[in-house]
Parts: C-alpha cells; structure tokens; sequence
C-alpha cells in the first residue's frame, strides 16, 4: 500500500511538473518574433494549410488540389474538379508571380489575396467550405492554433488563415529562368531565344500587355477569343456591357507547363495561342485594339516559342520534367 501511494504521488509530481513546464515554454513560444522568424513561421503556417485538405467540406480538395506545385501551381486541366467532382467554372491560374498582381481572379474582381483565399474555401463548385465552420475545425488542431497564437497572439481565426496562404503563395515567385539568366546575369542564349525576344518585345508588340518582371501588365482585356462569349468575364463584376469578355491578362512566366491556355483553358498548346493571334483573333466589339493579325514564317513561330520556353523556371522546369515525362 504505501509502495503504491509513493508510486501515485511520483506520477502525480512527474504530471504536473511536465505540464508547468509545457505552460512555460508555450508562453515562451507566443513571445513577440523578429520579422525573418515571423515570415518563416507565417510561411510554414500558409504552406501546410496549402496542402491540407481539410479545407474542404468533405476533406477531399486542398488549394494544391488544383495548383500542383510541379506544373507551376495549375492543374494541367481544362477545368479543375472540385468537391463531388464538380467542375470549377474557369482555369487554373498559375500563382508564380501573384505577388506582383494588384488584382485577382480572371475577371479581377478581389483585390487582395487575402480576401482570394475565401473565394475558393466558399465555392460549392471548389471546396465548399463555411469559413465560420471551417475556422472552429482549424481552431481545435493544436499545431494550427499555437502558431497562430505564436505569430498574433490570439488563437487561430479567418485573419490567420488568409494572411499566411496569403503570405504562402506571394513566396512562390522567382527569376530563375534562362531569360533571367540572360538578361539579369548576362549569361549566353541561344540566338533563337534572342530572336524569340526581339519578335515578341518589338515587331510583335506583345510587351504591350505582357510586360514588365511578371511579363504582365495586370489589365483586363479582350483579347478577341470569342466573338459571342459564355462566359461574360469582367461583366459580371461590373455589369458594364465595355467590359464583357474582359479577362486579366495572365503572367507569361512558366507558360511553358502552364497549360492549358486562356481563362477557359480552351487552347491546349502554345502553338494553339499564337495561332490564335497571329489570325487577329474572333470579331467582338470590345476586342483590344492591340490584337491585330500579322503573319509568322515556320521558323519565327519556333523562335518565339523558344523564347517564351525560356521564361520556364530552372527547378520548375527539371521537377516538372522528372514527373512527367
């Protein structure tokens, strides 16, 4: 009997000694952070919520579902399947390079990534999630909650949920491409790249809307892919009849395993788009005035396509290739 007393009151004094201990070193956890181990923790946060399917009502979908870091975060898929296997109602978009967008969505209509984030959690077509719901699901997962409480000291809510896949997918871009290396390191291209380049910054003028860094400028536009559209585009948001078939003009970077092309994913290869614009596109009245036809010889098409090929990142490009081809 009194083996068995020392026996309870040592289990007892090891319990409790343990549990001030974790009290103490969880408290010591949620002190304030410097900003370098605040992005790397807010980063691990957003990348595991990226990848968990618990995002979705029936625990089937996570955000990587249909941005396969391999295939530049798309699908490769004309249109993403969902929940139930319903179809989502437009493409992919690749998120390399989001952290240079002003604007979201095909038809730009979310303004921040944050606000994004819920547009995907909410859709009955994607992961038809209740985010109040989904919140207390989240809440109860310890890791979730004490890094929610590390970073803002409260416990894990909708503001900790879209900053950090916010914060996730603006660490997605790089300037690792041949391009880069060309143009950033002074590195040696292939004279078709060059070629490629000068066709498509100068005689072509597709820089006018693919420019900059992020080879976008960030606009909506129609680019004459319909001349009677199903989908309405811009028009939906702003029920402005200049804005129907008016998409955002997409990040030319990794275009090279991006596909397929355009908002609906209607053009599977490169060689389908530049068809598509070297004939001038279809009729429609609020087509840009930039989408003029203009003709190409066989070897100039293989010039510009080698040169948005060079757009394609480094490590991208090689995990890409390794799963498969």
């Amino acid at each position: 009997m009194k083996q068995l007393l020392i026996i309870l009151l040592f289990t007892f004094f090891l319990f409790t000694s343990c549990n001030r201990n974790e009290k103490s070193t969880s408290l010591s956890e949620f002190q304030p952070l410097d900003s370098v181990v605040f992005d790397q923790d807010l980063k691990k946060v957003g990348e595991r919520l990226f990848f968990d399917k618990q995002l979705s009502v029936d625990n089937t979908v996570s955000c990587a579902s249909c941005h396969i870091p391999a295939l530049a975060f798309t699908d490769g898929i004309k249109l993403s399947q969902g929940i139930h296997q319903r179809l989502a109602k437009r493409n992919s978009p690749t998120l390399t390079g989001v952290v240079h967008q002003d604007k979201f969505m095909w038809d730009g209509g979310v303004e921040t990534l944050e606000m994004q984030a819920l547009v995907p959690l909410q859709d009955t077509n994607e992961m038809g999630s209740r985010v109040s719901e989904l919140i207390l699901t989240l809440e109860k997962d310890r890791w979730y909650d004490s890094m929610s409480k590390r970073l803002y000291n409260h416990s894990f809510n909708a503001y900790t949920l879209t900053r950090a896949l916010g914060h996730f997918q603006r660490s997605l871009y790089k300037e690792n491409s041949v391009f880069d290396d060309w143009k950033n390191h002074d590195k040696n291209v292939s004279e078709s790249i060059k070629r490629g380049f000068t066709l498509f910054n100068e005689e072509l003028n597709c820089a006018a809307c693919h420019s900059g860094r992020n080879f976008t400028n960030n606009k909506l536009e129609n680019n004459g892919l319909y001349s009677d559209y199903p989908d309405l585009g811009r028009y939906i948001i702003s029920g402005d009849s200049n804005d129907i078939g008016k998409f955002k003009v997409p990040t030319l970077r990794n275009i090279e395993i991006t596909a397929p092309y355009m908002h609906d994913g209607s053009l599977e290869t490169l060689e389908k788009v530049i068809d598509h614009y070297q004939k001038g596109g279809e009729n429609h009245i609020n087509k840009s005035d930039l989408i003029q036809p203009f003709k190409l010889s066989k070897a100039e098409k293989t010039d510009l396509i080698n040169f948005l090929k060079s757009l394609t990142d480094k490590d991208l490009k090689s995990h890409w290739e390794k799963v498969f081809n």
